[in-house]
């Protein structure tokens, strides 16, 4: 029987990434998950989600709150994920991002595009967009 949840329960999303990791490890392919994240006092200001796999370091998520935007906290962030993908033996790093996102964040970093799908919401073009880097 098939089942359509969404959004997709916390629980069912963990065995799913539980089971590929099991599946990764029997055949050597090892994920290492990582976090990241700058605070401010108490408070997190940003932070970025990232995993390593096949000596690649894909940055999952990065956000940083408005306020503290163009102080140099994205970049800063991505520094501390690519230098821990290094200790760790990544070679390139990965990233994608949308049109209406921060392509030109990512190009400032030394990132190339190396890929882009079209896409629309409502109405409108909005295009994914990946990126890589030799780190």
């Amino acid at each position: 029987m098939l089942e359509v949840t969404s959004p997709p329960p916390p629980g069912i999303v963990s065995l799913i990434s539980q089971g590929i990791a099991r599946e990764n490890e029997l055949s050597s392919v090892a994920r290492h998950d990582f976090a990241i994240v700058e605070r401010e006092g108490d408070a997190i200001i940003g932070g970025v989600t990232a995993s390593i796999s096949f000596a690649v370091l894909f940055i999952n998520n990065i956000w940083v709150d408005g306020h503290a935007r163009g102080r140099g906290v994205g970049r800063a962030l991505v520094a501390a994920a690519e230098a821990e993908a290094v200790r760790l033996g990544a070679k390139t790093g990965c990233v994608d991002t949308l049109t209406t996102q921060a392509p030109g964040f990512y190009s400032s970093l030394g990132y190339a595009e190396f890929g882009r799908l079209e896409g629309w919401v409502d109405g409108k073009a909005v295009d994914r967009i990946w990126f890589r880097r030799r780190l």
